[in-house]
């Protein structure tokens, strides 16, 4: 029986470009200019200014995906399109156990939004934008199953991007029986809330 995997819950789409000391002034110099309190309301003048080239081309990472945490579940789908379970993250297996000695060959996805640290060591500042959604987030490729599957017999891989401010930890890899299941489609959501910042290596943040 061909069967099919459909994650839920919150998402976010998330950017981070690099920004020199020049542009962060411009970026003030516009709020004051327009009259603006809170930096999310300049971010969609950012590209007319030419402060940035393409606010939706950042260099340094641009992910959408899931957010692992309670609000997460899925559905799964027989080849008839008839749901045959309905699970939570906290049903899942874990991905160590589910894997086994191959999840240390897995490669960890993670980016670091911290000017000065890791890959991110010769940036001055980051303006860092979170835009999260809730309802549908990801439908994977159907995959064969002789037995009807149960919730253990699927897991996933956190990612992560670190920040000042915490890390948002999101879904990387979703496996069934640790074979991994690719992305088919993206579903419909609805938005939730914007997190716009810029963080300087000095330590302080603009929001």
């Amino acid at each position: 029986m061909k069967y099919k995997l459909e994650m839920y819950g919150w998402s976010v789409e998330a950017m981070g470009h690099s920004l020199n000391d020049s542009q962060v002034k411009s970026i003030q110099d516009l709020m004051e200019n327009n009259g603006y309190s809170e930096l999310w309301e300049v971010r969609n003048d950012l590209e007319d200014e030419g402060i940035i080239d393409d606010i939706y081309s950042p260099d340094l990472f641009h992910e959408s995906r899931g957010l692992a945490n309670d609000a997460l579940w899925f559905v799964l789908s027989d080849e008839n399109n008839k749901e045959v379970l309905k699970f939570i993250d906290q049903d899942m297996g874990d991905f160590y156990e589910v894997l086994g000695d191959a999840a240390d060959d897995v490669p960890y996805e993670g980016y670091i939004a911290i000017p000065g640290s890791g890959d991110s060591s010769e940036v001055d500042n980051i303006l860092a934008t979170f835009d999260e959604g809730k309802g549908g987030i990801a439908s994977f490729e159907t995959f064969e199953s002789d037995t009807v599957p149960i919730p253990i017999d699927f897991c996933y891989q956190k990612g992560d991007i670190a920040t000042p401010d915490g890390d948002w930890e999101f879904v990387s890899k979703v496996y069934f029986k640790a074979k991994e299941l690719e992305v088919n489609e993206y579903l419909d959501y609805s938005g939730k809330a914007s997190t716009v910042n810029i963080y300087r290596k000095d330590g302080t943040i603009i929001s």
